[in-house]
Order: C-alpha cells, then sequence, then structure tokens
C-alpha cells in the first residue's frame, strides 16, 4: 500500500467529494427551509462563531461578501440568522444564529449524521477507532488560519 503525502492526497480528492455527495443528498432529501450545503456551512459557522461579520464568512465561505450577503438575506428574511448593529457603533453589523436557526442546523445536522452512521456501521471498532484518529489528525491540518478568532465585527 502506497502510503506517501501523494498517495495520501490523492486519496482526500477521490473520498472527500463522496461524502460530501453523500450528505448532500441526505440534506436535499431532509430539509424543510430550502436548506443547502452552502447554507448548512453558513449556519454551522454561526454557531461556531457567534457575532461574526459577513467579511469572516465570506472568507470562511469562500465567496464573494456581494454572494454571502444575498445568502444572508435569504436567512434573515427565513429568521433563521439575525443582523445586529453594534451598542457602539452603528456601522459595525454582526451575524447570529436565531433560535429557528439552530433548530433547522440541528434537524439537518441529526438527519445526516443518521445517515452517516447507517453507511458506517459495517466498520468494525478498530476500523471506527482509525477513521477517527484520521479525521482528528488531518481536520487542523485544513481549518484557515483566522478561523478561532472570527468575532470581528462589519463595517457597512
Amino acid at each position: 500500500m502506497d502510503t506517501s503525502i501523494e498517495a495520501v492526497a490523492q486519496e482526500v480528492l477521490d473520498v472527500v467529494p463522496v461524502v460530501m455527495r453523500t450528505i448532500r443528498a441526505e440534506m436535499r432529501s431532509q430539509r424543510g427551509a430550502d436548506l443547502n450545503v452552502p447554507l448548512f456551512r453558513t449556519l454551522l459557522f454561526l454557531e461556531r462563531h457567534p457575532g461574526v461579520s459577513l467579511q469572516h464568512l465570506a472568507e470562511h465561505l469562500g465567496l464573494t461578501p456581494p454572494t454571502v450577503s444575498k445568502i444572508v438575506d435569504g436567512l434573515v428574511s427565513h429568521s433563521v440568522v439575525s443582523r445586529q448593529s453594534s451598542q457602539t457603533d452603528r456601522r459595525k453589523i454582526t451575524l447570529q444564529l436565531t433560535p429557528g436557526g439552530q433548530e433547522v442546523l440541528d434537524k439537518s445536522r441529526s438527519s445526516a449524521q443518521a445517515r452517516l452512521v447507517e453507511l458506517l456501521t459495517p466498520l468494525t471498532a478498530e476500523q471506527c477507532a482509525t477513521v477517527y484518529e484520521a479525521l482528528q489528525i488531518i481536520q487542523p491540518l485544513f481549518q484557515p488560519n483566522g478561523d478561532k478568532s472570527m468575532h470581528g465585527e462589519q463595517k457597512i
């Protein structure tokens, strides 16, 4: 078995899209509020980073601020995200997940996780431990450098 860095990179390129396709399919089958993967990722990010700016959200999603602004507009209109003005500077806007948004996120996450559990059931306990350990090892490598402190505010 080739375990060179190149082989591992190729395996990641081969496996991750298949996993994401499965997650997307499950979300499409369960969504009630047209929750697609970018919206799901937006809600996840807002859960982890309450009070983040639109600019930081755009950086995380890899999209332009105008595109993310449209996404946020839709989420605000569905009452799953709120925009908050800073108490000290009205030009600054932060984004928050609403209780309704948390409910949508929890339902979607639960459904996707249940599907993944079904698919992973054939793995032995040892294989599960190996997959878990591998994911724990690579996850920090794919975190954006500034992802730990994304609580900045956005000026409008």
